[in-house]
C-alpha cells in the first residue's frame, strides 16, 4: 500500500466509511447540508464566503478526526471479536502511519494559522476533546461504554465545521436540536447496530417519520423557550428527509403488489 494513498485528509474516511451512494447522500444530507445552512444563516456572510469557511473547517476536522479511525482500524480491531474490516488488506506499516498522521496534523495546524484562530481557548478545547474522545473509543473494550464515547464524537462531529464561527448565543439556540434530532437519533442507530438495543423497525422509514413527528413536540417546546424558529427548522429539515423516503417505499411496495396481482 503506497503512502500517496491516504495521505490527504477526506480520502481515508471515504475509502473507509463512504461506501455506498446511500452512506454519501446520508452524511451529506445529515451533516453537512444542514450544519451548512446553519452557518450561512447565523454568519450573514455571503454564500462564497460561507463554503469556504465551512470546507477549511471540515478539512480541519476531519484531519485530526481521521487520525482517531486509524487508530481504531489498525489497532483497536485487535481487541474485538468480530472486528469490522473497513478496508479489505489495510495493514500500512508504522511508518506509512506516521506520515499520514504528520501530514494531517500539519493541514490541521495550517488551516488553523489561516482562519486565525492560533489564540482561540475555544478551537483548541474543543479539538483537546474530540482526541480525548476518539482516544476513549478506541481503547474502551467494553462496546456498552463505547456508546458514551460515540454520543461525544457525534455531538463534535455536527458542530465542528461550524461553531468557531458562531456564537454563544447562536450555538446555544441549536445545540438543544442537535442534540435532539442528531445525536440521539445517531446513537440509536449505533446501539442497534452493535447489538445493544433491540429495535426491530428501526431500518423502517416510518419509524424514522414518527421519531421525527413525536419530538417534535420538544423542538416546539424549546423552540418557545429559546423564542426562535430553530429548533422546528432542524426538526423538520430531519423529517422532510423521512418523509421522502417513507413515500418511496410505499410507492415502491404497492407497485409490487400491483405486479403480483
Amino acid at each position: 500500500m503506497g503512502v500517496l494513498k491516504f495521505l490527504f485528509p477526506f480520502t481515508y474516511f471515504f475509502r473507509s466509511r463512504l461506501q455506498t451512494l446511500t452512506d454519501i447522500v446520508f452524511h451529506l444530507y445529515y451533516e453537512w447540508v444542514l450544519a451548512f445552512v446553519l452557518l450561512f444563516y447565523f454568519s450573514g456572510n455571503e454564500i462564497g464566503s460561507s463554503v469556504v469557511n465551512f470546507l477549511l473547517a471540515y478539512i480541519a476536522f476531519i484531519s485530526i478526526y481521521e487520525i482517531g479511525y486509524l487508530g481504531n482500524d489498525v489497532y483497536s480491531v485487535r481487541n474485538e471479536l468480530n472486528p469490522r474490516l473497513r478496508v479489505k488488506n489495510f495493514n500500512p506499516s508504522n511508518f506509512q502511519l506516521l506520515i499520514w498522521v504528520l501530514f494531517r496534523i500539519a493541514i490541521f495546524l495550517g488551516i488553523t494559522i489561516y482562519l486565525d484562530v492560533l489564540d482561540s481557548a475555544k478551537w483548541w478545547t474543543f479539538y483537546t476533546a474530540i482526541v480525548l474522545f476518539f482516544y476513549l473509543h478506541n481503547v474502551i473494550k467494553q462496546k456498552e461504554l463505547k456508546t458514551f464515547t460515540f454520543v461525544n464524537l457525534a455531538f463534535t462531529r455536527f458542530l465542528a465545521p461550524i461553531f468557531i464561527f458562531l456564537s454563544k448565543e447562536q450555538l446555544l439556540l441549536i445545540i438543544p436540536s442537535v442534540l435532539i434530532c442528531y445525536v440521539f437519533y445517531r446513537t440509536l442507530t449505533y446501539m442497534d447496530s452493535k447489538g445493544l438495543l433491540n429495535v426491530p423497525s428501526r431500518k423502517n422509514a416510518s419509524f424514522k417519520v414518527y421519531y421525527y413527528l413525536l419530538l417534535g413536540g420538544v423542538s416546539v417546546l424549546i423552540a418557545i423557550i429559546v423564542e426562535s424558529f430553530m429548533p422546528v427548522f432542524i426538526n423538520f429539515y430531519y423529517l422532510l428527509f423521512w418523509i421522502a423516503f417513507y413515500i418511496k417505499d410505499r410507492s415502491t411496495k404497492r407497485n409490487a403488489l400491483t405486479v403480483d396481482a
